[in-house]
């Protein structure tokens, strides 16, 4: 099930920030950075089985309202592989869609096959850019956007 989350709870935001750190070790989000995305952003998660396994997170454009800009996405390692990040982006995409957005952008390690396997051909994104050392040095990434209208994961 793919909810969007709207207030902070302690017992949630602790898992939140697990995945993160799963995810992403030191650059996953933290408290100071989750709290003022669900609260003027979107923060998405999927459960199984009544546990957060997976969440992603939005924040708008400010030159381009109708652009939302992935900021993040993790899923629990023990459900990795059976699709659940890949219904948790189509749903929380096609939310964004029926409300006022119309292009979701992203930004992914350039060597990251599966991830962008998934964003182009379950999602429909197209690589539109690469950024040498957007990180920093040697952290190049791949900028893949989707419009409505190129949406496959519905």
């Amino acid at each position: 099930m793919v909810e969007l989350i709207t207030v902070v709870e302690p017992k949630l935001l602790k898992r939140l920030i697990e995945l993160e750190q799963e995810a992403f070790g030191y650059g996953g989000m933290n408290e100071w950075h989750l709290v003022p995305i669900i609260r003027h952003g979107r923060v998405f998660v999927i459960k199984e089985n009544d546990i957060v396994v997976g969440e992603v997170q939005y924040m708008l454009d400010w030159d381009n309202p109708g652009l939302a800009y992935i900021i993040g996405v993790s899923v629990s390692g023990q459900v990795r592989g059976r699709g659940i990040g890949t219904k948790l982006l189509a749903t929380s995409i096609q939310k964004l869609f029926e409300a006022t957005i119309t292009t979701v952008e992203l930004t992914v390690e350039a060597d990251n096959v599966a991830a962008v396997k998934v964003y182009r051909e379950k999602l429909g994104f197209e690589v539109t850019e690469f950024r040498q050392n957007e990180y920093g040095p040697g952290q190049d990434r791949l900028v893949m956007v989707l419009t409505r209208d190129k949406f496959t994961g519905n």
